[in-house]
C-alpha cells in the first residue's frame, strides 16, 4: 500500500506543516510506503530552515526519520518555481507537476493536510 501526505501550508506561522509530517510518520507504523508531497506554500518545508530561531514548530526530525526509513519526500517543481526557491534539502526529489499528478493517482490513499 502507498500513502501520500500532501503538505501545502507554510512551515512557519502555523503548526499545519509540522502536523502533516507527524501524520506521515504515523502512517509508517503500518506496512505502507509513505510519500510526503510538498506543494503550494508547503514547498518552504522542503528547504533547510531553522524554525527554532523564531520559535516555530519542529519539522526537521520527522523529515530526517522519513528519509532514514526509506520513505519518499517530493517537492512540486511548479510550486518551487512560483516561489523562486532554487534549492531543497538533500533527499527531497523535485518532480514536475505531471509526475506529481501520477504519484497522487497511483496512491492507495491521499491525505491532504
Amino acid at each position: 500500500k502507498s500513502v501520500v501526505v500532501i503538505i501545502r501550508r507554510a512551515p512557519l506561522g502555523s503548526d499545519r506543516a509540522a502536523e502533516a509530517l507527524r501524520v506521515a510518520l504515523g502512517q509508517t507504523l503500518a506496512a505502507t510506503q509513505v510519500t510526503a508531497l510538498f506543494i503550494d506554500d508547503g514547498v518552504w518545508s522542503a528547504r533547510p530552515l531553522r524554525p527554532e530561531l523564531v520559535r516555530g514548530p519542529e519539522f526537521s526530525k520527522p523529515i530526517e526519520f522519513l528519509l532514514e526509513a526509506g520513505h519518499r519526500l517530493v517537492a512540486d517543481a511548479e510550486s518551487l518555481a512560483a516561489r523562486e526557491i532554487h534549492a531543497v534539502r538533500p533527499g527531497v526529489d523535485v518532480k514536475p507537476r505531471h509526475e506529481v499528478i501520477d504519484l497522487l493517482t497511483a496512491a492507495d490513499a491521499v491525505i491532504a493536510y
